[in-house]
Order: C-alpha cells, then sequence, then structure tokens
C-alpha cells in the first residue's frame, strides 16, 4: 500500500506558544501529550506497530523535538551570497502532517517554520 499524508489536525489550530525556557515542565509535557493524542485519534502508529516491535510507542522523542521547536529558537544558515545569517524560527504546530504507510506507522513528519 502506498503512503499518503495525513493532516494537518484541527486540534493544534490556535494553541498558545509556549517558550521552552521558561515554560514549566507540566506545561511542556501537556502539550507533547495533546499532540500525542491527536496523533492516536487520527489512528496514526509508531514505526513497528504492525509487527509487534514498537520503537517509540509514543513519539517521546519526536514529539519532544517538535515541541521544543515550536519554541522560537535560533538558527544559522549561509545565505546565497554566503553570508553566514541568524534567524528565529519555530514550528507551526497547526501545519503538522505526517507521512504514513500502509499500516498508519508514522513515516515523516512534515511542518512549516515561521
Amino acid at each position: 500500500m502506498p503512503k499518503r499524508t495525513m493532516g494537518p489536525f484541527l486540534q493544534l489550530a490556535g494553541l498558545p506558544a509556549i517558550d521552552v525556557a521558561i515554560a514549566d515542565d507540566l506545561d511542556i509535557l501537556e502539550r507533547m501529550d495533546l499532540v500525542n493524542s491527536v496523533l492516536a485519534e487520527a489512528g496514526c502508529n509508531c514505526n513497528g506497530h504492525a509487527a509487534g516491535h514498537q520503537r517509540d510507542e509514543y513519539w517521546g522523542g519526536d514529539l519532544s523535538e517538535l515541541v521544543y521547536r515550536a519554541s522560537a529558537h535560533e538558527i544559522s544558515y549561509v545565505d546565497t551570497d554566503g553570508n553566514k545569517v541568524i534567524g528565529i524560527v519555530s514550528v507551526k504546530l497547526d501545519t503538522l502532517q505526517v507521512e504514513v504507510d500502509g499500516n498508519n506507522e508514522i513515516c515523516c513528519w512534515i511542518y512549516e517554520e515561521s
């Protein structure tokens, strides 16, 4: 069965920003749990689910990274003129999509950054 894309997920629209540098750990964990719940509700599974060998059943590493990247953070890149540039970006969780395989196992995270 071919891969397909799911999302964006309406439940993630309009969420207030979290600054992970100053946020309470519980707020960060609740945001991770919300994303997890939305994905579970959509029927998404972790890698290895169909074979009974889940790699990361609750996407802990991936969701932690997404939530941390949703907080504004610095990146550096080289522009077309070869100049090093510092930018501030954040993942827009309301644009989150996932690519899933025939077992609804997530293969790829897709999102926009500000």
